[in-house]
């Protein structure tokens, strides 16, 4: 399901590269029947997120978050073992999978599921696959993310059907780059 970058919202953000200058992009599956909630570019990175178009922002249930950091030295692993990190300081039962690591368009990347039993500051629970990417121009992070009614963080909240489809979504994005032949932005 290599799929269409998201017509709204990347192309505010020029899929997560900069604008028209930008040589790398990142290109992301179309996320039909969700709608922006977020969108915040400055000259430190860029930030959109999604909720379901039937959701609002206070109470989603699922999320899609797409990031782009400039200026920051972390490698792949070093930021996924953040994300639990930070986890463990603001969850009552936090954990996570262990780190994937691989390569998507040539670069490094790596994914990580984390969950959070019960969120210290609302009390639900949250669980999240990331996708971390670094590129050349930036690090890039994708993340859905669900959140509901606290739980056991050793059973996971989600069915194996929708991690799944979370699997294939993180799967479908892709990093182009304009002075790359062999990395083609559509």
């Amino acid at each position: 399901m290599r799929a269409r970058a998201w017509a709204a919202a990347m192309a505010a953000l020029m899929l997560l590269g900069g604008g028209a200058r930008a040589a790398e992009r990142l290109q992301v599956p179309e996320m039909v029947g969700w709608k922006v909630v977020s969108n915040v570019a400055d000259r430190t990175g860029e930030s959109t997120e999604l909720i379901p178009a039937t959701e609002t922002g206070d109470s989603w249930t699922r999320r899609v978050t797409v990031q782009a950091f400039r200026g920051v030295p972390l490698g792949v692993s070093d930021f996924l073992e953040q994300l639990l990190k930070r986890t463990v300081d603001v969850c009552e039962g936090a954990t996570a999978g262990p780190p994937s690591m691989g390569v998507v368009s040539g670069a490094k990347a790596g994914t990580r599921t984390v969950a959070c039993g019960r969120y210290k500051g609302d009390g639900r629970g949250t669980f999240s696959l990331f996708l971390v990417i670094r590129g050349q121009d930036a690090l890039y992070v994708v993340g859905r993310l669900w959140r509901g009614e606290p739980f056991d963080p050793s059973r996971m909240p989600i069915s194996a059907a929708e991690l799944q489809e979370w699997s294939d979504f993180v799967g479908a994005v892709d990093l182009c780059d304009s002075r790359d032949p062999n990395r083609p932005c559509r």
